[in-house]
């Protein structure tokens, strides 16, 4: 199979030690783009709580700023690795929309994921990002767990 266009949501950083790996060696090996994405849902989240305060567009900015430094710091490991070709795309939303729509404006050829093992009641409680895109994903995914 080749691969021209790979996705990797970048967010939580235990988890990203699984696929960071992955997302290196496929990049090398296929020369594919690896995208890198980091979904910020605090924002979207707490929609309800902000207001035009100078404050809350000072939370904001922090965190967004925590975004793209995560981006970074996970875009060098991985050329350190051997990667290439890797972009860094920060977005605000629902992680698992977001996900599903940046794979279909790339055109990706596959998303890589890791989750940790929740049985069913622990999904239903926890909620699952990986679940929602699986369910909507425009590409094949590669799941690896923690």
């Amino acid at each position: 199979m080749e691969f021209k266009n790979i996705v990797c949501p970048v967010g939580d950083e235990e988890l990203f030690e699984v696929t960071d790996v992955a997302a290196a060696y496929l990049s090398r090996i296929t020369d594919a783009n690896l995208i890198l994405v980091n979904v910020v849902e605090k924002w979207y989240r707490s929609q309800a709580m902000v207001t035009g305060s100078q404050e809350w567009q000072d939370i904001h900015k922090q965190w967004l700023d925590e975004g793209r430094q995560l981006l970074e710091n996970e875009a060098l490991k991985i050329k350190k690795m051997g990667g290439k070709h890797i972009e860094t795309v920060l977005r605000e939303g629902d992680a698992g929309y977001e996900i599903i729509a940046l794979a279909g404006e790339r055109k990706a050829d596959l998303i890589i994921m890791a989750t940790r093992h929740y049985s069913p009641i622990g999904k239903f409680f926890h909620g699952s990002v990986i679940d929602k895109v699986t369910r909507k994903s425009p590409c094949p995914i590669l799941w690896l767990f923690k």
